[in-house]
Parts: structure tokens; C-alpha cells; sequence
């Protein structure tokens, strides 16, 4: 039996440690600063009226984020911490209320589409690349009087390389009196209205629509929220057919309880919080009878979450309105914000386990008013997600996310080779990627995509930011684009910024991956002729002697040939490649080295023309 001395004391060091852990999940909090300078424009800008959103997106290619911001405009980046409000202020309306953004036109310049319930002022902005934006007046995509809506997003649901856009209308909000619009993306900057039973010819109160594959079959599925605005109803989410029937139909998702518990349903959110491989769900409720959802997926049936599962994540009351989610302390596990009105946002830390809890004691529980939308990026480019959030002119900020925990990271812009070689939208909306690393000893893959609305009339950055806690190397890292096509990287450093070029591989400023590694010891060249019928040269140099593979695929990512597979000394090498027998189109050629030239993998694309 243990004497009352020692049970003092073993008790007191339970205490200690329970105090510890809470400490560190509060610390974990306190990384957020509101941004109060006066010479910053986003600060000193005034706001009004009720729900609308914001995004943080790189409008001019500088690296930097920009926020654009629903009524006001685009604050420019200038890289030092502090924004200026541009001239591009599209439609300052009060009725304008959500924005979502891609390269509709894949001319590598990022475009936006205005969503307003008023009269007249829904529109598309394509961006001229030279700091200005052009309204599209013209075409169905430019009768604004008949695409008022709600919510907004893109999506390639066709996967023909060419984002198309969905339009949430809340009927009777506003002067909205209309069907939902799905407009299909021509290729030549029209579109044409698509009819879409089940979709387009419903009228409800459809708020904002979230497009995720979750599913993960290779098509973009449609979930969207059907808040009534304080009752509840069931919500409305569809599943994509295109890889079943080879044609893009969305049908109505019969997938208890997702498609049958009753909703104030605001913004869905397709997640694996878990990190089991799989998506889970979140949906936020407007209503009070109806509380916020969190969907366990367990291999392709859907639980409900309870407080006692997952905390009060589940549980809490409120109006709410966005579910933001992020790796916010960079420790391998997504957390989420969750805004409200009339009341602070809510902050859930993930705790690893499959359990959330909310900490209050942060710079978001000092805006006691009205907070609507929310939009996550690292705008100062330090590794970490900063957020801002609209509100009243008392409740929006700017929220600096000074996290000192010494967590690794990874950043990665992804960019679609573009529809005229056959690969994905420049912008990469529907990319998936996938991660894995070791932390705290144990191997873990993270999953994440490239969506184009994530939030309540917002969405987050389109680059992907991954945590790893105290992992010093990214095992693997997966990248599978829209139209099929699998690139797997491993041994990757993590605190980096790359950018991932479909076709092309990865590259940083720092270390490169799959374009040239290193110039100093190997190239990979053009193949020519390209286009050829049916042979072509591929030629590569090595300074160092190197474990050499040199593999084609198709499109699709399927290996259709090894041409090297040995080791061969420094030198240039040229090798034929005869595609004698396989169809016309894009294929993909990758050069891997292993030995005297560390680990890398190079690839580009090639064009057989019969």
C-alpha cells in the first residue's frame, strides 16, 4: 500500500501533468493576433450588412495572397504585412454576398464570379493580368438579372479541363425567384446553361454549395446546404455519375443520415479529420433546434457524431454559419473555425484522437458581434494559416497567426497542365493530394483538396498547407489531378513553398522535385520531334553515377513502358521511344535517380499525332 506521502505526491504530478497538456492545447490558441495597425487598409476599412464573404487569392502571380473582400474589393499584398485597397471593387451592392474564384478561361490569370441576391449584380470578372478586371455582360453567363443567388462555387464536374460554375438560389431572399443555374464552360469563354433535373428546376432556400469527391471515384459530387433560415428540412446533395455511366449527372444523394437528418444546413464541408483515408463530414446549422453535424465515415457509412464521441463540437448552440477548416498549429490533425452570428466564433482544436476541444481563450472570443465569413492562407508566407473573418465593422479582422511551436509544414500551389494537353484547369479545383510522414513515431497520411468554396460565401486559399508536427521528412507525397493523372514524390522537405505543375513535377526555391533537381548533377530535355508519329528522342545528363529510371505513362498515369532501368555512369544519353500502336494524345515520361544524385524524380509530357 502506498503511504499517504507518496500518494501526495503521485497525485500532484497528475495534476501537473493535466495542467501541462491543457496549457500547451491553449497555447496552441494563442498563436492568433488581430492585425490593429491604422496604416493597414484592411483595418481601417468600414463594413455593413449581413453575410458576406471573403477569400484570399493571388490575383496578380506575385506569390503573395491577396484578400478579396465581398462589397469592398481586392486588398493587395504589398509583402510587408499591411494591404491596399485596389481599384478592382466589383459590385459594392449590400445584397452582394458570395465570391468564388478560378481560371475559367485557363489563361493563367485567376477569375472570379460575384454572387448577389439584388437585382443586377451578379457577374462574372475575368482578370486582365495587368491588375484590372473585366465585367462579362454578355452571353447567359451574363444575364444578371436571372443569376442571383446565394452561394457560388466552381468545379470541372466534367472533367473536360474547364471550370464550370453552380449557383445557389435562395429562393425568395432578395429578389432571387429562380431555380439553382449550373453553367457548363464551353472552352471559348461561354457558357451555356445546363438543365439538370433534381438541380436546376427545384426552388428552395439553397444556401452555399460545396463541390468535393466524396466518394473518391475521380468525379466532383455537389453537397448542398438548404437552410430554411431557422426550421429545418433535409438538405440537398448529389452524387456525380460520371465515372459510372461516362456522362455528368448529378443525381440526389440517398445517403443516410447525410441526406436524411433534418438541417438549417448552411456550409458542408468534406474533411477526414481523422486521417483514416476516408471523408468525413461537417455541416453548420443556422438553426437552434438543429445543432452543428460532424459525419464519422467508416468505410463508406456515415455516423453521427455525439458529444461524448467528439466533444462539443457537436453540442454547442448558435446561429451558425461557416465551418473552417485548417491545420492551424501545424501538428498533422485539421482544426476547425466556426463562425456565428451575434456572437464570437468558435475555435476546436483537434486533439489527435478523434476528439475536439474549444478554446476560448483567444483573440476571436474578444469580437462579440456579427461574424459571417471566413477565408484561411499564409498571406506572410511564414508556414503558417492566418484567417480573416467578415463581420460588422466591430466583429471582421484580420488574424495573424504567429504560431511558435516549431511544427514542420508543406505549401503547395498546384497547377493544371491546362485542357489543350489534355490535362486538368490551370487553377487544379478538384486535385487531390495526399501525405505521409512520421510523427511522434507514428506514420500518418494526411488528405486534402483544391476546392473553390470552403466556407460561408468564401473559400480558402486554393494552395495546400499540410502540418507534420515534429516529422523532419515527408515520406510520400501524392498528387492525383482532376483528369486521372498520379504523381507520386518521396522524401520531401517540409517547410517550403512548391509549386506542383501537372506533368511537370514539383519545384521550390530551395529543393526541387520532379523538375530539375539539381542543374549541377542531372537534366531531363525535351523530347523531340514533339508532337511525333510514332518515334521521338528523350535525352537527359548526369554529372554523377546515379540508379537511373526512365518510365512512360498515359494519361491516366498508367505505365505503358521502361525504356532505362539500371545503373549508368555520369554523361548524356539519348533513347528512342517508338509509340507504335498506342492511340493519339498526352503522355507523360519521368525520369527517377537514386545514389550519387540523392532521391528525385523529373517528368514532362509528350504529344503523339497519328
Amino acid at each position: 500500500m502506498k503511504q499517504p506521502d507518496t500518494i501526495i505526491k503521485s497525485l500532484k504530478c497528475i495534476f501537473i501533468l493535466t495542467v501541462m497538456v491543457l496549457l500547451s492545447r491553449d497555447a496552441a490558441s494563442q498563436n492568433f493576433v488581430k492585425i490593429t495597425d491604422s496604416t493597414n487598409a484592411i483595418v481601417t476599412s468600414s463594413f455593413s450588412g449581413n453575410y458576406f464573404g471573403t477569400s484570399w487569392v493571388d490575383v496578380d502571380n506575385d506569390g503573395y495572397l491577396d484578400l478579396y473582400i465581398n462589397r469592398k474589393g481586392i486588398f493587395r499584398n504589398n509583402r510587408n504585412g499591411n494591404f491596399n485597397l485596389s481599384g478592382s471593387i466589383f459590385e459594392t451592392d449590400i445584397n452582394n454576398l458570395g465570391n468564388t474564384w478560378a481560371d475559367y478561361d485557363n489563361d493563367g490569370f485567376i477569375d472570379c464570379w460575384v454572387t448577389s441576391t439584388g437585382f443586377s449584380t451578379s457577374f462574372l470578372y475575368k482578370n486582365n493580368g495587368e491588375g484590372s478586371f473585366t465585367k462579362i455582360t454578355t452571353g447567359e453567363i451574363g444575364d444578371s438579372s436571372y443569376n442571383t443567388g446565394w452561394g457560388n462555387a466552381w468545379a470541372d464536374y466534367d472533367n473536360d479541363g474547364y471550370p464550370d460554375l453552380l449557383i445557389a438560389a435562395a429562393n425568395a431572399f432578395g429578389t432571387v425567384n429562380h431555380p439553382n443555374r449550373l453553367y457548363h464552360n464551353n472552352g471559348d469563354g461561354t457558357f451555356s446553361r445546363v438543365n439538370m433535373p433534381g438541380l436546376t428546376d427545384t426552388l428552395a432556400p439553397f444556401t452555399i454549395p460545396t463541390w468535393s469527391d466524396y466518394d473518391q471515384d475521380g468525379d466532383m459530387d455537389l453537397f448542398i446546404g438548404t437552410g430554411p433560415g431557422g426550421s429545418v428540412a433535409r438538405d440537398n446533395l448529389y452524387k456525380n455519375m460520371l465515372k459510372e455511366t461516362g456522362t455528368a449527372t448529378l443525381v440526389r444523394l440517398d445517403l443516410p443520415p447525410l441526406s436524411t437528418d433534418l438541417q438549417d444546413g448552411q456550409v458542408w464541408n468534406l474533411i477526414d479529420y481523422d486521417n483514416d483515408g476516408d471523408l468525413d463530414a461537417c455541416l453548420t446549422n443556422y438553426a437552434s433546434s438543429a445543432t452543428n453535424r460532424l459525419y464519422r465515415n467508416n468505410n463508406g457509412t456515415y455516423e453521427r457524431m455525439t458529444e461524448a464521441q467528439v466533444g462539443t463540437i457537436v453540442s454547442d448552440l448558435g446561429l451558425f454559419l461557416a465551418n473552417n477548416w485548417g491545420d492551424f498549429d501545424n501538428d498533422g490533425d485539421q482544426d476547425c473555425f466556426i463562425t456565428r452570428q451575434g456572437a464570437p466564433p468558435l475555435y476546436y482544436n483537434n486533439n489527435g484522437d478523434g476528439t475536439f476541444t474549444r478554446l476560448d481563450n483567444t483573440a476571436f472570443a474578444l469580437n462579440p458581434g456579427n461574424n459571417f465569413g471566413a477565408t484561411a492562407g499564409d498571406y506572410d508566407k511564414n508556414g503558417t494559416l492566418d484567417l480573416y473573418v467578415t463581420g460588422t465593422t466591430a466583429s471582421n479582422g484580420l488574424y495573424k497567426n504567429e504560431l511558435t511551436n516549431g511544427n514542420s509544414w508543406v505549401n503547395i500551389k498546384c497547377i493544371g497542365g491546362g485542357p489543350q494537353s489534355n490535362l486538368s484547369n490551370k487553377s487544379a479545383i478538384g486535385t487531390k493530394v495526399k501525405a505521409k510522414a512520421t510523427i511522434n513515431g507514428v506514420s500518418v497520411w494526411q488528405y486534402r483538396e483544391v476546392l473553390a468554396q470552403n466556407s460561408f460565401n468564401s473559400m480558402n486559399m486554393l494552395n495546400v498547407h499540410m502540418g507534420f508536427g515534429n516529422a523532419t521528412v515527408i515520406d510520400s507525397l501524392v498528387i492525383i489531378w482532376p483528369r486521372g493523372l498520379q504523381e507520386v514524390y518521396t522524401n520531401v522537405q517540409p517547410n517550403n513553398f512548391y509549386d506542383a505543375t501537372e506533368g511537370q513535377g514539383i519545384v521550390s526555391g530551395i529543393n526541387s522535385f520532379g523538375s530539375i533537381a539539381d542543374p549541377d548533377e542531372f537534366k531531363l530535355y525535351q523530347n523531340y520531334p514533339n508532337p511525333f508519329n510514332p518515334v521521338t528522342q528523350i535525352g537527359y545528363e548526369l554529372t554523377k553515377s546515379s540508379k537511373i529510371s526512365l518510365k512512360v505513362f498515359n494519361i491516366l498515369g498508367k505505365e505503358i513502358m521502361t525504356l532505362v532501368n539500371d545503373f549508368q555512369p555520369a554523361g548524356n544519353y539519348k533513347v528512342s521511344f517508338d509509340g507504335e500502336g498506342l492511340s493519339s494524345g498526352t503522355y507523360i515520361y519521368r525520369l527517377s535517380a537514386t545514389g550519387g544524385a540523392g532521391e528525385f524524380s523529373i517528368t514532362k509530357r509528350m504529344t503523339l499525332l497519328k
